[in-house]
């Protein structure tokens, strides 16, 4: 497999070098003034906008709303002081600065300013947008006959209905939601891709790729290799499914669309006849679960859930993720949990986010106190999500019997090996929606969606393709050009898994184990990968914590394996 490599230097605005260039004190001292400068402006606006973030998801509140909306646009504020920027580029390309952490905070704190440097009041309408959006799908409820449906209703129905026109309805009647937000979708990528444009990009998704320290070319010919490594194994695997799913609604398979294969937007593997492991934690206690299980490598999470919200309540948000609220220790979790494997995994994947944030070494500065890029928190969170699939984990965490694992052993694995397959195809369609997206806005993008979702899930569409079902995936308008993230996220995932069991424990099982009761595992992560926080781009963070750059490899094997 390829080795995935991604510029660390950046585009247009960005490529500035310091390659070779002499340091000097005086440099160091003009940087750390400038610093402490924007610090003392940033850090409140930052706790602010967090605060506000958070009372916005979990009450859906116009008012909370509003505060929110006032927060980020303090921030636009902040970012679009033409003065310090044109500072911060100078230091940058002079190069003298010689503390190797001023230095990344400087690199930080310039891409931080890059987009601010367009028309403050685009940006502002972009934000108004933003916080449009997010209301739209807090608020939404289907409508199903005179019946309302929350996000988990519609899941359940598309998981256990065996009504074909039950589950046509139930997701028909979520995919209203796309057409609510579509107007604003279109307004959001006309006005970020002007931004972009006025910064000197090709288009946003372009602008997007660069801020994160990502090649676009790399990006896709990482892409393209893992179409083609994928595509025939799912191809035979869809065969598969198709069988079952139309002997589940005794139809036949020309009869299959969209709805049928138990989730939203077929990104998570359908539950199949031989095992139901939503059998297993209908009685489950998710919370204890996360607890014993966290605190067993030894990155105890109670104080995290104690901050969470993690049920359903009417106006809250209906997802999940995880929230750093001070960069010092308040990390949380909105869920909306329910006993079965779906939220056991998103609450062991949210933790995941939580405790990376935890465990940054208190002595970070704020401005690098975060991640070291989406892919890395990303990876750690999916490879604590999937444990819900892993042998070891349910039989020493959920306590599922040994006879019991032993009949369902066998299935286990063909769900985890179906849930990565999907998920990489799934992931083609994201990434490269996005990006035709932002390329050309004016096309059918409702022609795009379904043209992709056949190609990469070969999936049938429904009886009219120029409809916006796209507009219904909340990535595509809050959280823009980042789905990439996941799919590398799995394959660093992949890497640290391996070097975990074989370099950390030094295990030759290469499944890996569940890791429980094993704290070396949380030592490993606290001092390698979350410790460091973004003192290091991700590629050398990668480096430092497996010892080579982030690669498919480990992650093809997983497959193979």
């Amino acid at each position: 497999m390829r080795t995935l490599w991604m510029a660390t230097g950046l585009l247009g605005l960005l490529a500035v070098s310091s390659v070779g260039q002499e340091s000097r004190p005086d440099v160091d001292r003009e940087l750390s003034a400038l610093h402490d400068t924007y610090l003392a402006r940033f850090k409140p606006l930052r706790l602010e906008a967090e605060a506000a973030w958070w009372e916005a998801n979990i009450t859906g509140a116009d008012a909370a709303f509003a505060r929110k909306k006032a927060a980020d646009n303090a921030l636009v504020d902040l970012h679009s002081d033409h003065e310090f920027f044109a500072q911060l580029k100078q230091l940058k390309a002079a190069g003298h600065v010689s503390d190797l952490v001023l230095r990344r905070e400087l690199d930080v704190l310039y891409r931080a300013f890059v987009p601010g440097q367009a028309d403050p009041q685009l940006q502002k309408r972009i934000v108004a947008l933003e916080n449009d959006v997010e209301q739209v799908f807090n608020t939404f409820r289907a409508r199903v006959g005179d019946k309302t449906l929350t996000e988990n209703d519609v899941r359940d129905v598309l998981a256990n209905s065996t009504d074909s026109a039950a589950v046509e309805a139930a997701w028909k009647a979520y995919m209203e939601v796309g057409r609510q937000a579509d107007g604003r979708l279109r307004e959001l990528v006309r006005l970020r891709n002007e931004t972009a444009r006025q910064l000197g990009f090709r288009d946003y998704f372009a602008m997007q790729l660069a801020l994160q320290e990502i090649d676009e070319t790399e990006l896709f010919k990482v892409f393209d290799e893992l179409d083609e490594l994928t595509r025939q194994p799912f191809a035979d695997l869809k065969r598969e499914m198709d069988a079952a799913r139309a002997a589940r609604f005794r139809i036949n398979v020309s009869e299959l669309r969209p709805w049928h294969y138990g989730d939203l937007f077929f990104q998570e593997a359908p539950g199949g006849d031989e095992v139901n492991l939503d059998d297993l934690f209908k009685n489950a206690d998710l919370l204890a679960l996360c607890k014993q299980y966290y605190a067993g490598i030894g990155l105890p999470v109670d104080d995290i859930l104690t901050r969470s919200d993690l049920y359903e309540k009417p106006g809250k948000c209906p997802h999940a993720f995880s929230a750093d609220l001070d960069r010092a220790g308040d990390t949380r979790v909105l869920a909306n949990l329910k006993p079965n494997v779906y939220w056991a995994n998103t609450l062991l994947h949210e933790l995941g986010h939580s405790v990376y944030d935890k465990y940054i070494r208190p002595d970070v500065p704020f401005v690098l106190h975060t991640a070291a890029h989406g892919l890395t928190t990303e990876g750690i969170a999916e490879m604590f999500g999937a444990l819900v699939k892993n042998e070891e984990w349910l039989r020493q965490v959920l306590q599922v019997e040994p006879a019991e694992i032993a009949r369902i052993a066998p299935a286990v694995r063909r769900s985890l090996r179906t849930e990565r397959l999907m998920f990489a195809r799934w992931a083609q369609v994201m990434v490269r929606f996005e990006r035709g997206m932002y390329g050309q806005p004016d096309q059918d993008l409702g022609r795009l969606w379904w043209d992709l979702k056949q190609r990469y899930q070969l999936l049938s569409p429904p009886e009219t393709v120029s409809r916006p079902d796209y507009a219904a995936k909340v990535h595509v308008l809050t959280t823009p050009v980042y789905y990439h993230n996941y799919m590398l996220g799995e394959l660093f995932a992949a890497q640290v898994r391996r070097h975990v069991t074989c370099k950390v424990l030094g295990l030759a099982d290469r499944a890996g184990p569940g890791f429980y009761g094993r704290p070396e595992v949380g030592a490993y992560l606290r001092d390698k990968v979350f410790g460091p926080g973004n003192l290091y781009s991700w590629n050398e963070l990668t480096r430092r914590a497996t010892g080579e750059p982030l690669t498919a490899r480990f992650f093809a094997e997983e497959l193979r394996e």
